[in-house]
């Protein structure tokens, strides 16, 4: 007898059906591996296929092991690594090299937040936000330590997100055009604005992805929103506003975050006003989260409380849509009764 599912979660048909997804997602992310090998060399791609290689590993063992069947063929587990190493630094000072990093968070991604649950289209939770999650709360100054390129020098030393935890504002029209090409320390794969944006409009454009994308603009949105009405840049005027606005969705892991982790299908609701409702959510989180939170980058949190989030939302619409069933019967046997006794 096939598991019954949630209503209101989005299904892949069958595995074909996911293999394409992730495949798809994967080609639209490797222009900005891509760009990311660009900036600083080798290690870009060498961060990405190990992190990758280790979750699928990972996965091939306890898919085993734990699932007895074979899950590696959805190319979930390469999407995973390749996300995760995107929105790390390319090179750490630290103790372990950068791979070690991007690596431990595939295992968490897969062995914690996946498999246990029973794969792709069963994990309570983005599971490339979930590996950042991890090495965020365990590894907070090596994840955030961003060394700038030595192959083409950045705008500026430090990443966008940590000036605006200073209240400093950089976006000036000189800088702007370098800003959107990804020309500033920060995750190795997340930087190019350009080509996130351009992400997001092919998911606009594909037939597949349209829905799911209403999420992303959703969650752009209402950032950009609370980011404007509470800049965390120094001053006072509409300027003021529009740079903060700016550097907050040019900073850190923001855009690729919301057009690539967001619409996640196993978490993704199926009906596209509750897929606005759910960017939204994620959107105001992760406003509020950077606005009062100490760790510079907190996406990954505020896609994780979102994905936690949606179960109780439906469990609340569905006692609500019972309450008014059950009084819409009421209100029918009490009008049928009504009649009744006026024809007796």
């Amino acid at each position: 007898m096939p598991e019954e599912t949630p209503r209101w979660k989005q299904r892949f048909a069958d595995n074909r059906e996911a293999r394409d997804w992730n495949v798809t997602s994967l080609l639209m992310s490797l222009p900005l591996l891509l760009v990311g090998s660009y900036y600083y060399g080798a290690a870009a791609l060498r961060n990405a296929v190990i992190a990758a290689l280790t979750a699928v590993l990972c996965e091939a063992i306890a898919a085993r092991l734990i699932l007895r069947k074979r899950t590696i063929d959805d190319w979930n587990a390469v999407v995973t690594g390749v996300w995760i190493a995107c929105m790390l630094p390319a090179e750490v000072n630290s103790t372990f090299a950068a791979p070690v990093y991007a690596a431990v968070g595939a295992v968490f991604a897969v062995l914690v937040v996946k498999i246990p649950f029973g794969g792709t289209m069963h994990a309570p939770f983005t599971p490339a936000a979930a590996g950042l999650a991890f090495l965020t709360v365990c590894f907070p100054k090596t994840v955030f330590n961003f060394i700038p390129s030595t192959l083409i020098p950045p705008l500026y030393d430090q990443s966008l997100a940590s000036m605006l935890q200073n209240g400093r504002s950089v976006m000036g029209s000189k800088q702007l055009s370098g800003i959107m090409l990804g020309q500033s320390a920060g995750p190795m794969g997340t930087g190019c604005i350009l080509l996130v944006a351009a992400a997001l409009l092919g998911m606009l454009l594909l037939k597949k992805r349209r829905s799911a994308a209403l999420a992303s603009v959703s969650f752009i949105v209402v950032a950009a929103a609370v980011s404007f009405l509470f800049p965390r840049v120094t001053g006072e005027g509409m300027l003021v506003r529009l740079h903060s606005l700016g550097m907050e969705l040019c900073s850190g892991s923001l855009l690729f975050a919301a057009v690539f982790l967001l619409p996640d299908p196993a978490i993704m609701p199926k009906r596209w006003y509750t897929r606005l409702g759910f960017g939204a959510v994620a959107g105001l989180l992760c406003a509020v989260l950077r606005q009062l939170g100490s760790a510079e980058e907190t996406v990954c949190f505020a896609i994780l409380l979102a994905d936690a989030f949606m179960p109780l939302l439906y469990r609340i619409q569905a006692e609500l849509r019972n309450q008014k069933e059950f009084h819409d019967r009421v209100d029918a046997l009490e009008a049928g009764h009504a009649k009744e006794v006026r024809h007796g």
